[in-house]
This record gives structure tokens, C-alpha cells and sequence, in this order.
């Protein structure tokens, strides 16, 4: 079966205030600030599968399984186009969307 290339592309990076309407704030009282995604920023996943360097733990938690499926052939023509899918980082506070496609080789 052919392992395909995988292109991450940020897509919108969600602010507490986007969320809320207001800022967050940690018991401490430390505001919660976006995270260090930027819309536009684009990341490769090899054929190795592995999370990309300097990607987020979390983000990559939440995506994974949809980044697997595309690197693996799939694809739901019908509903994002052929070989792409959204995902969406699973924190609550601070969202961050992803276009995820096969990459060209």
C-alpha cells in the first residue's frame, strides 16, 4: 500500500477572547495567550508518519488519526476534496484549525 506525504497548513489559531469573548485566566491569575501556531504556517509529515519537529504535542494528538488516514490513501471526496481533511487541536481554550492534504511528491 502507498505511504503518501502529508501537508499541515494552520488555517485559524482560535484567541481565549475568540472563544469567551473575554481573556482567560489561570487560578494563578496568568492570562492565557493564543498559542505560537500562525495561520499559514505549514508543516511536512514524511512517510515515517512521525509528528512533525517543533509541532505541538497536543495539536498533534488531535489530528493524528486524520493525518494517518490521508497518508495511507484515503479520502473523503464528497465532503473537504480529494485527499484533504480539516482537524482541529483539541484545546478548549485556544483552538487551532488544520487544512491536512496529501502532498505532492
Amino acid at each position: 500500500m502507498p505511504k503518501y506525504d502529508v501537508k499541515i497548513t494552520v488555517v485559524k489559531n482560535f484567541s481565549p477572547e475568540d472563544v469567551f469573548g473575554k481573556k482567560f485566566l489561570k487560578p494563578s491569575g496568568t492570562e492565557i495567550k493564543s498559542c505560537g501556531f500562525k495561520v499559514g504556517d505549514e508543516y511536512i509529515v514524511g512517510d515515517t508518519g512521525d509528528m512533525p519537529e517543533n509541532f505541538c504535542h497536543h495539536a498533534w494528538y488531535g489530528i493524528y488519526k486524520k493525518v494517518n488516514f490521508i497518508q495511507f490513501g484515503g479520502s473523503f471526496d464528497d465532503w473537504a476534496g480529494e485527499g484533504v481533511d480539516y482537524g482541529v487541536c483539541p484545546d478548549g481554550i485556544r483552538p487551532v484549525v488544520f487544512k491536512i492534504e496529501r502532498a505532492e511528491k
